[in-house]
C-alpha cells in the first residue's frame, strides 16, 4: 500500500496533488488543520494536511479480502452475543440506564463513570446474562460501599463532640437525639455544653432537652470559659458540644467558631442536610474544612430521594459519615450507618425509578 501526505491550501489542492500522484482509486485516510514550524508558521494561516493511500493490490483482490474480514468479524460477534444471551448494543444501552439513575441521585458524573467503569466485563465474568438489574445493583453497592470504607475512621469517636456546620441543619436536634442514645440506650454519663448565645432561644431549646433527658447543661460565652466547661465534666462518659451555625460565606464568624474550638481535644461533627443543593454543599464543605472536621453527619435524610451529595462529599474529603437523621423524633430518627447500609440507602433512593424501569422491560 502506497501512502502520501500533502499540504494545501484546500481541499480542492489537496485532491489534484493525490490524483497526479496516485491517481483515481486512492482513498484519503485522514484531514487536519496545521502550521508551519517556526514563528512564520503562526503567523501564516493554517494549512490542510491530507493524508492519502492507493492499495497496491487490484480492486476485485482487495474488496474480497475487505468482504471475508467483515464475515469473520460478524461471525465472532454472533458467538458472542449468544453466549452471553444478550446483544453488545443491549449491554450499553442498559447501562446507560444506569448512568442516568446514578445521575439522577446527584451523584456526580466523573463519579458515576468511576462506577461504572468495567462493570459489564465484571458482571460477565460471574453471569452469561448480565447485566440483569439485581446483579447491577449489587455492584454498584459492592463499588460505593468500598469507596466509603476507604473513608472510614480507624479509631474510636473522642469523648468530647463538638457539632458544627451551616445554619438550619438540625444540628441541635441531632445533638439531643444522639445525648438520648448515649444516656437512655448506652447508659454513659452524658454533659452538654452551648456556645450558640447568637440564636434566639437557642439555649433554652437545649435546656429543655436536657431537663427531659436529667442531663446538665452549661453555657460558654468565650473560648476560656468552654475549657473551664469541658474541664467541670471530668466525671462524664461523654461531653456534646452545640456551636451556633455559621454561614461559610462569614469568614470572621468561621474564624471565631475556630477560636472557640481550636484549644479543645474533640472530635468536630460537620452536619450537612441532604436536601442542600449539590453545588452549595461544595462550598460549605470547602469552607469548614479548616475547622478540621472528623466525622459527617447527614441530616434530613427522609426529605429528599436524591442522596448522592453523600458520596459525592465523601469521595471528595475522605471524611467518614457517622450518623444519619430521618425524621425530628428524639431519640429515634437517628442511625449510626456502616459503608454497605449507607450505599443501599444512596441507592435504594432510587429503588422507584429502577423497580418502574424494570415492569415496563426498559432494562
Amino acid at each position: 500500500m502506497k501512502v502520501k501526505r500533502y499540504l494545501a491550501r484546500n481541499m480542492a489542492e489537496a485532491l489534484a496533488y493525490i490524483r497526479r500522484d496516485l491517481g483515481p482509486d486512492a482513498v484519503i485516510i485522514s484531514t487536519r488543520r496545521v502550521r508551519s514550524r517556526g514563528w512564520r508558521g503562526w503567523l501564516a494561516p493554517p494549512q490542510l494536511e491530507v493524508t492519502a493511500a492507493l492499495d497496491s493490490l487490484p480492486a476485485s483482490e482487495t474488496q474480497a479480502d475487505l468482504r471475508r474480514q467483515v464475515e469473520e468479524i460478524k461471525g465472532l460477534l454472533e458467538e458472542v452475543s449468544g453466549h452471553l444471551g444478550i446483544r453488545k448494543d443491549q449491554v450499553e444501552e442498559r447501562l446507560l440506564r444506569w448512568r442516568e439513575l446514578l445521575l439522577q441521585l446527584e451523584i456526580k458524573a466523573d463519579l458515576t463513570d468511576r462506577l461504572l467503569e468495567g462493570l459489564a466485563g465484571d458482571l460477565r465474568e460471574s453471569d452469561p446474562r448480565a447485566p440483569n438489574p439485581e446483579a447491577v445493583r449489587e455492584e454498584l453497592v459492592a463499588r460505593l460501599a468500598d469507596i466509603l470504607a476507604a473513608a472510614w475512621p480507624g479509631k474510636p469517636p473522642g469523648r468530647v463532640m463538638a457539632f458544627i456546620g451551616p445554619t438550619g441543619v438540625g444540628k441541635t436536634t441531632t445533638l439531643a437525639k444522639l445525648a438520648a442514645r448515649f444516656s437512655l440506650l448506652e447508659r454513659k454519663k452524658v454533659g452538654l455544653i452551648t456556645i450558640d448565645t447568637y440564636r434566639i432561644g437557642a439555649v433554652e431549646q437545649l435546656q429543655t432537652y436536657g431537663e427531659i433527658l436529667g442531663l446538665p447543661l452549661a453555657v460558654a460565652w468565650s473560648p476560656q470559659e468552654l475549657r473551664e466547661k469541658v474541664e467541670g465534666y471530668r466525671d462524664k462518659d461523654v461531653i456534646l458540644i452545640d456551636t451556633v451555625g455559621r454561614s461559610p460565606q462569614n469568614e470572621l464568624r468561621l474564624a471565631e467558631l475556630r477560636a472557640f474550638l481550636e484549644s479543645l481535644d474533640a472530635d468536630h461533627y460537620l452536619v450537612l442536610s441532604c436536601t442542600t443543593k449539590s453545588r452549595d454543599l461544595d462550598s460549605i464543605v470547602a469552607r469548614y474544612r479548616q475547622l478540621n472536621p472528623a466525622r459527617l453527619i447527614f441530616t434530613k435524610v427522609d426529605e429528599t430521594q436524591y442522596l448522592g451529595n453523600i458520596i459525592n462529599v465523601v469521595a471528595a474529603t475522605g471524611i467518614p459519615v457517622a450518623y444519619i437523621t430521618n425524621g425530628q423524633n428524639v431519640p429515634d430518627d437517628i442511625e449510626k450507618v456502616g459503608p454497605e447500609r449507607l450505599a443501599r440507602l444512596i441507592l435504594g433512593a432510587g429503588e422507584a425509578w429502577t423497580t418502574k424501569q424494570h415492569a415496563s422491560g426498559n432494562w
